[in-house]
């Protein structure tokens, strides 16, 4: 029998995976697991919980929907490679602000802490900066941590993908989407469990990519990755938060809607600004 979810939104049922269809999608795509939303109807309720931003500026609310309790700020960390073919470590932001003489808050920019203001002779710690608009697999992992108890709906998770990058329209041409303002996503789900162990999507160049924005069906809490941005912001309950600002393997600090998220938003670190 054909699942469906408690507001009657249609999913494909457990036999009805990427490797049933033809064309395209079959060749690729989906990861085990990762499932075709059948409509785009369950990502409806992003479009009117998204703020418009000033010209020139880009709100956090309008990257993440306003209404929830609380918010994180969470850091891609940058990458060091200690020596040749070893394995890269994880370098948090805290620990460039402190090579950099920046100060860290809310509001900063990776461009603004990542140059040095005083001559130093400390060698810089990272060699690979903080990946753009993709969530790294184990913050996303850590995520899941945190996460999957603060949901009701745990066997059930939207996840959207964002279909400019290269690949989306050649292996899911037929997937739904989701259309906010300035963005169009494919809509798919998973288990919260599933979205944090291994890779989604599958082939290159799809199979390092991670979600955009991610929500339960229950939208206790919602995730998103904007495609310009180093960093993932998440909202929830204040117990949702704070258990994300305290997780170990997560850089986070709180976060507002009403803040800025684009480079001048960063008024202490950049040049001119209040120190």
């Amino acid at each position: 029998m054909r699942k469906r979810d408690p507001r009657s939104w249609r999913f494909l049922g457990p036999r009805e995976t990427v490797s049933t269809r033809t064309g395209s999608e079959a060749k690729g795509g989906l990861a085990d697991g990762v499932i075709p939303a059948v409509d785009g109807g369950p990502g409806d309720w992003l479009r009117s919980r998204l703020l418009a931003s000033p010209k020139g500026a880009t709100l956090v609310g309008s990257v993440i929907p306003v209404g929830f309790e609380a918010y994180a700020r969470v850091f891609h960390p940058a990458q060091r490679t200690p020596h040749s073919g070893e394995m890269a470590v994880s370098v948090p932001w805290g620990a460039v602000v402190k090579w950099s003489g920046s100060i860290l808050h809310p509001e900063m920019q990776w461009e603004a802490i990542s140059q040095s203001r005083a001559i130093t002779t400390n060698e810089q710690p990272w060699d690979e900066d903080p990946e753009v608009g993709q969530m790294p697999t184990e913050t996303r992992s850590a995520l899941v941590d945190v996460l999957a108890p603060q949901t009701s709906t745990p066997d059930l998770s939207w996840v959207c993908f964002w279909e400019g990058f290269a690949g989306i329209r050649e292996f899911l041409p037929s997937v739904p989407r989701v259309q906010v303002p300035h963005r169009s996503y494919v809509l798919v789900h998973a288990t919260v469990k599933r979205v944090g162990d291994g890779p989604l999507l599958v082939g290159p160049p799809l199979r390092d990519l991670g979600p955009n924005l991610w929500w339960p069906d229950d939208r206790s809490w919602c995730v998103a990755s904007e495609i310009d941005f180093r960093w993932t912001y998440v909202g929830g309950s204040a117990e949702c938060i704070q258990a994300v600002l305290r997780h170990e393997r997560l850089e986070a600090l709180p976060a507002n809607p009403a803040q800025r998220a684009d480079l001048l938003g960063d008024s202490i670190n950049t040049p001119g600004g209040r120190r």
